[in-house]
Parts: structure tokens; C-alpha cells; sequence
């Protein structure tokens, strides 16, 4: 499920009888909101990445890894109303926090950085489709405890993946409006009234 931000003024577009005078501000108001969602998250959302993601990533930029979340918010409006949003499935749960909770086998996690270089490497986009590659390439693979761990013949064993039951993820909000949002929201709203009333003058 995805998440969206919404800025309504119906009550508004009904005292000028015509709503069709908002919809430009509104469009740039959508416009507004979805930029704003892609500052917020490069200026960096608070609590910071575990120790584990940032060895993974490299980096400790939260809701950044594949630009995947950001490329996916995009503005929408109608004639009174204007918002942005995501379809993205894991994106509600990054935006409100949650727990993630699994059975049977459990959720595998990318002990480190090389395992996320192996997924690019082999094009994998799941545990098993990388472990079947791996095995084409003579790795071998055991487990200990909660560690999946892979060695190559003469190589080196290593951890590939994290196994555990549920992960709790913490609240990092990017689709909101803040005090910031809400100024240039009626300002934009206060031109469009403006010019309506000046049109019927």
C-alpha cells in the first residue's frame, strides 16, 4: 500500500462557484507537495540507518538506496484538491513505522555490503534467485544459527544474509506538510482567490 498527502479546499471552491479557478494552483501546489517530499528526504529523515543497513548501503542516507521510492512520488490534482503520492508497497511502512513479521522461512537480510554487490552482479532481485546463481558459479552455502553463509572452493567463507523473524522499522514520515508547506500553500491559494475576485470585477 503507498502513501499519500493531500491538500483539499472544496469549501473554498464552493464560495466562488467555480471550482475551475483553483485548479492551476492547485496544480502547482501538487507539484510543490512532491518536490518538498524530495527534499525532506534528502536533507535526511531522523532516526539515522542501523549499522547493519549503513555497511549495506555505504552510506547513511535513509529512504535512499536504489532511488527506487523517490522516482516513484509524483504530484496529482483536481479542480480543488492537490497531492502527492506513492504506490509503492513498502513505502506506508517507512512513512507511518511498523513491524515486519514473517513465518517459515524467515526474512533474509544482506549481511553486508558484498552481498549487495553479488545481487547487482548476478542481476538477483531475491535471496534464492542469488543463491541459485552463486551455485552455478561452484559456491557452496551452510548456516549458522541466524547467519546464511557462502564460500567459494579455495575462498574464504563469508555471512550472506541475516536471517530473522521480524525486523521492527521505525517512523521516518516523508509525505507531510509541515509549517513551510502550509505558507506556500496559501500563498498560492490567496493569488488564485485574488485574480478570481479580479476577474469579476
Amino acid at each position: 500500500m503507498g502513501v499519500q498527502v493531500t491538500s483539499h479546499v472544496g469549501e473554498l471552491a464552493k464560495r466562488l462557484k467555480n471550482g475551475n479557478l483553483l485548479e492551476p494552483a492547485m496544480r502547482k501546489v501538487s507539484k510543490y507537495l512532491g518536490s518538498s517530499a524530495l527534499s525532506k528526504i534528502n536533507r535526511g529523515i531522523q532516526p539515522g540507518n542501523s549499522p547493519l543497513t549503513q555497511e549495506v548501503k555505504q552510506g547513511n542516507g535513509t529512504l535512499r538506496d536504489n532511488g527506487q521510492l523517490m522516482a516513484s512520488i509524483s504530484p496529482h490534482n483536481g479542480k480543488d484538491w492537490a497531492s502527492a503520492s506513492t504506490n509503492l508497497k513498502y513505502a506506508k511502512i517507512n512513512q507511518t513505522g511498523g513491524m515486519i513479521a514473517t513465518k517459515g522461512k524467515g526474512l533474509w537480510l544482506p549481511a553486508s555490503k558484498q552481498t549487495r554487490t553479488l545481487m547487482r552482479r548476478y542481476n538477483a532481485q531475491k535471496p534464492g534467485e542469488l543463491i541459485s546463481a552463486m551455485k552455478g558459479d561452484g559456491y557452496s552455502f551452510y548456516r549458522t544459527g541466524k547467519v546464511f553463509c557462502a564460500k567459494k572452493k579455495k575462498g574464504k567463507p563469508f555471512a550472506l544474509f541475516i536471517i530473522k523473524q521480524s525486523v521492527k522499522i521505525p517512523a521516518r514520515p516523508f509525505l507531510y506538510i509541515n509549517e513551510a508547506n502550509e505558507r506556500f500553500i496559501n500563498k498560492e491559494i490567496q493569488k488564485a482567490v485574488h485574480n478570481a475576485l479580479q476577474r469579476r470585477k
